[in-house]
């Protein structure tokens, strides 16, 4: 809770946007609080979980904290295969490329724009706010519980005395510090996460106007996830696919459509098929643009034709008739 605190003050209580300096922090204590909170209800399922390889599992080793642990995908796996803990795709997007961000930052030493981690630790922040109420704080209440109900029988009598002498054992008082600075903390942190959302909202907003003729050509961006990845064909002047909101740019528009497959919509849902326009690589089939975020459509991430989607066919040009996508 504490790495969450200053990841979230780094992003909120200075400058807007943040500095490099605050930004590097941020990534580095979100993506750090994020490992410890997963695995720290992995640990509540059972202690040998938290280790790499469980048949290395060894409680002394684990009490001195001498072992190599999980890293943060094997943790989400383990969650959902064992400890039925639902983690949505979505989510495990964000905490992936966080976790990305966070190596490169150390290799490198860069962090991204401050548009993109601002959104992506807004993303990331909504998850853990949910997960640490629907998740962790249980565990704390079972922890009061279990230490508050141990040496009663059932058949001797709670008295007022006997319920304050409980009350202020060590065991108990622990606990219950414990649990005032998990809801002070969620407290602070669903005000600030509600800061920068606004920031994020008011970045789109400044944008708004910029985007409203391109609304045919905009999809959401595979880092950011913001509506706001144009893409390059304008007029006949090529540019590169790039989002206005995080600063992306890809100048080749073949991987482009593969980032935006393999990130936005799934390899379940969509589609990469040779355009019979562009002849190129990179019509998307399952895309939704900013003109219609309720309809499927296909578009080429090159020359912008786009595709009506059809259960006969793979897709019908619907820009200029010239072709059709089998």
């Amino acid at each position: 809770m504490d790495y969450l605190d200053r990841a979230v003050a780094g992003l909120t209580e200075g400058a807007t946007p943040p500095s490099e300096r605050d930004l590097k922090y941020a990534v580095l204590h979100l993506q750090a609080a994020t490992e410890v909170l997963l695995k720290a209800r992995l640990i509540g399922e059972h202690w040998s979980l938290a280790f790499r390889k469980i048949n290395d599992a060894d409680l002394e080793k684990f009490k001195r904290g001498d072992f190599e642990s999980c890293n943060t995908d094997e943790t989400i796996d383990r969650l959902s295969k064992i400890a039925q803990v639902e983690v949505s795709t979505k989510a495990r997007e964000a905490i992936t490329k966080l976790a990305k961000d966070r190596n490169a930052l150390m290799h490198y030493g860069h962090t991204g724009s401050a548009y993109v981690v601002e959104a992506r630790a807004a993303q990331v922040l909504d998850f853990l706010l949910g997960f640490i109420n629907d998740e962790l704080r249980p565990m704390l209440d079972g922890e009061f519980k279990k230490h508050f109900h141990s040496g009663w029988d059932g058949k001797k009598s709670l008295t007022p005395a006997k319920v304050y002498q409980k009350l202020e054992s060590l065991e108990l008082k622990g606990v219950h510090r414990e649990l005032q600075a998990v809801d002070e903390t969620m407290a602070e942190l669903r005000l600030k996460l509600g800061r920068i959302e606004k920031l994020v909202d008011k970045r789109m907003k400044d944008l708004a106007g910029g985007l409203n003729s391109v609304r045919h050509r905009t999809v959401h961006c595979p880092d950011c996830r913001q509506m706001a990845l144009v893409l390059g064909e304008d007029q006949g002047v090529h540019e590169p696919v790039a989002c206005r909101f995080c600063l992306l740019e890809v100048h080749n528009p073949e991987v482009a459509a593969i980032d935006y497959i393999w990130r936005v919509t799934g390899e379940d849902n969509g589609q990469l098929n040779n355009c019979p326009v562009c002849k190129l690589d990179s019509l998307v089939l399952g895309a939704v643009t900013a003109e219609d975020e309720h309809e499927e459509i296909g578009i080429c991430f090159n020359c912008n034709a786009t595709y009506e989607m059809s259960t006969q066919v793979g897709a019908t040009i619907s820009n200029s008739g010239e072709a059709e996508s089998k």
